[in-house]
């Protein structure tokens, strides 16, 4: 049981990654995602027939199984770049699917050639003993594209998690940049996501480094990286699946005016900032937009943030709930039997949890006397 349970994670995730696409379409990068699981559940059929020693299967699933495990964290990099910046680039496509494809062409085409004997001596050899003793020709070949694969994977881990975390905190510095309300457009539990990823290819990493072939004869070993990476797969495919909002669904807008009225340094715009928020309140408004704010100055949206970020070092999510959180506490000294609802709606809040979270984070406590 212990050897399918990765599999039967990842076929989930892509058979309710599947019927979402059927639904939805491909929101939020679904189907990179749904690619991303197809792939996973390849490579963990491979494992399954590996630690199985269904050898007459072997020749085809472990074909499979370079192929997968060369694109599995590329493809889930290629499905963060979708979901993050709204297009995967050809070059980039190139990257992730070239190298996979080609391995599996020698290794397929080796197999092909290699006798019935030869094709027996490589896997007891080298994919159960991990030994190039004995090896010779076809079979010697074979086993260092295995080893030169098991390089090209560790990279390919190492480039994912550099990469990948990158472009997670890129998007949510734009969304936190754009929009007052976050929560349904950052990646949702980003800590999560990076916490996951760097555990997924410290576990993948090591994994590799020792070998398939250390585990074979020791299968209650085996429940140690299988369990973990059951769980670590379960959480990204969790994470994934709920994610709602991506790049593309982000409003950019337009710049607006190029002119800088009457504010001929960013301290003066900041001060146009302050007087229209606090005259007019706006940041009062559901679902408050920095393009809202630029429109009201009848100015350009880059002023209001670069405002923000150089002379108050914060973003315009930040900036806005801050103020937020300051009425709610000054609301809540004048009222103190008012509802947590009340107090989260007439700030601006669209939910209770935003509002705790928003209060705590900037109070440092929460709102208990509103909760009576």
């Amino acid at each position: 049981m212990i050897t399918v349970a990765p599999m039967l994670v990842c076929a989930f995730w892509m058979a309710m990654l599947a019927l979402d696409v059927k639904e939805h379409g491909d929101r939020a990068a679904h189907r990179a995602l749904l690619l991303w699981a197809a792939a996973a559940t390849l490579l963990y059929m491979g494992h399954c027939v590996f630690f199985n020693r269904d050898t007459l299967l072997l020749p085809l699933f472990d074909t499979l199984y370079v192929v997968c495990n060369l694109a599995v964290f590329p493809l889930y990099l290629r499905y963060l770049v979708r979901l993050t910046e709204g297009r995967v680039s050809r070059s980039t496509n190139l990257l992730v699917a070239v190298p996979p494809v080609a391995f599996g062409v020698v290794v397929g085409a080796l197999y092909l050639l290699m006798t019935p004997l030869e094709t027996a001596h490589f896997i007891e050899a080298y994919l159960y003993r991990n030994s190039f003793d004995s090896l010779a020709g076809l079979v010697w070949w074979m086993a260092v594209v295995h080893h030169a694969g098991k390089v090209l994977f560790a990279v390919g881990v190492v480039v994912t998690l550099w990469v990948g975390t990158r472009k997670v905190r890129r998007y949510n510095r734009l969304v936190d940049s754009l929009y007052a309300d976050t929560d349904n457009r950052r990646l949702r539990g980003v800590t999560t996501i990076l916490v996951l990823m760097v555990a997924t290819c410290i576990v993948s990493f090591t994994a590799n480094a020792i070998g398939r072939h250390y585990f074979a004869g020791r299968l209650w070993l085996l429940a140690i990286p299988f369990v973990m990476f059951s769980m670590l797969l379960f959480a990204l495919g969790y994470c994934g699946y709920r994610q709602q909002f991506s790049f593309e669904d982000v409003e950019l807008g337009t710049d607006g005016p190029e002119a800088a009225p009457e504010a001929e340094s960013m301290g003066q715009w900041l001060a146009q900032v302050r007087g229209v928020m606090s005259d007019e309140q706006l940041y009062l408004l559901p679902d408050l937009k920095v393009d809202d704010v630029a429109r009201r100055l009848g100015t350009n949206r880059r002023y209001v943030q670069q405002a923000m970020n150089e002379e108050l070092g914060m973003t315009f999510s930040e900036y806005v709930n801050r103020l937020r959180v300051d009425y709610a506490e000054r609301v809540l000294q004048q009222e103190p039997g008012i509802t947590v609802e009340e107090l989260g709606q007439r700030a601006g809040y669209a939910t209770k949890s935003t509002f705790y979270r928003n209060f705590a984070r900037f109070k440092g406590y929460r709102p208990k006397a509103a909760e009576r």
